[in-house]
């Protein structure tokens, strides 16, 4: 009896195995984005980088415009003020301190306002480039809900298959022995998805399907006696012999 439980619950392992591989699949589709949706998810994040970058520097330029455009102001407010205070002095030697005053503000203004134009050309050419950007992203953005709209409705199916066979799986699960279900899970999930291989003999040698190292032929032949569950002694695997003809 002992030998026909360990067959059974070793063959309903494998099978089991077979269920928890086509699950694993099922998980990998839905991971695996579509092509098309990849690269315009690609073209928009390479948009939004570049839009972003120049939204930075058009916000930089125009800090920079606004503080030489506050100095402007105050110098000449500065400047009118000096030429008020000029009209109403008396002595030659006001008018000349008042008139170097002047030409020394109006010398900082004429600086300030040459290094301004160049900061706003620059600004409307970004400004059109913004603006051909924002046009060019509406048009992707459809484009892109939709592909994400159309993957979302495949990753939801594939999701609806995946819990229909969970159920079957964890159904099998419940008639294998608990301790030898939780072997099986541990070797699972460290080697690769495959917790238990099959034994492939061929000219009386005997191998692991898993990792195809050559097994000791005392732990093939305790394999194929069925009185105890074997590891692979190379891979750890659980080793079943397969279905046995007649």
């Amino acid at each position: 009896m002992v030998d026909v439980n360990i067959a059974g619950a070793l063959a309903d392992l494998y099978t089991l195995q077979e269920r928890d591989q086509e699950l694993d699949k099922i998980k990998e589709q839905q991971e695996q984005l579509p092509e098309e949706l990849v690269e315009v998810r690609q073209r928009w994040a390479e948009l939004s980088g570049r839009l972003s970058q120049l939204k930075e520097r058009y916000l930089a330029l125009q800090r920079e415009y606004k503080q030489n455009d506050l100095e402007i102001k105050d110098l000449m407010a500065k400047r009118k003020q000096a030429e008020d205070e000029q009209m109403q002095s008396s002595s030659v030697r006001e008018q000349t301190q008042f008139e170097n005053r002047i030409q020394q503000l109006s010398t900082r203004i004429d600086e300030l306002t040459e290094l301004t134009m160049p900061i706003l050309e620059e600004m409307d050419e970004l400004a059109a480039k913004i603006q051909a950007l924002e046009e060019e992203m509406g048009q992707v953005k459809p484009e892109l809900e939709a592909l994400e709209a159309q993957n979302a409705e495949r990753v939801a199916q594939l999701e609806a298959e995946y819990q229909e066979k969970l159920a079957v799986r964890e159904e099998m699960a419940a008639s294998i022995p608990k301790n030898l279900l939780r072997e099986y899970q541990a070797i699972r999930r460290a080697r690769k998805g495959v917790g238990v291989a099959l034994v492939i003999a061929h000219g009386g040698v005997y191998r692991c399907s898993a990792c195809s190292v050559q097994l000791p032929t005392h732990v093939a032949q305790r394999v194929y006696q069925g009185q105890q569950v074997v590891r692979c002694p190379s891979c750890g695997r659980l080793l079943w012999k397969g279905p046995q003809e007649g």
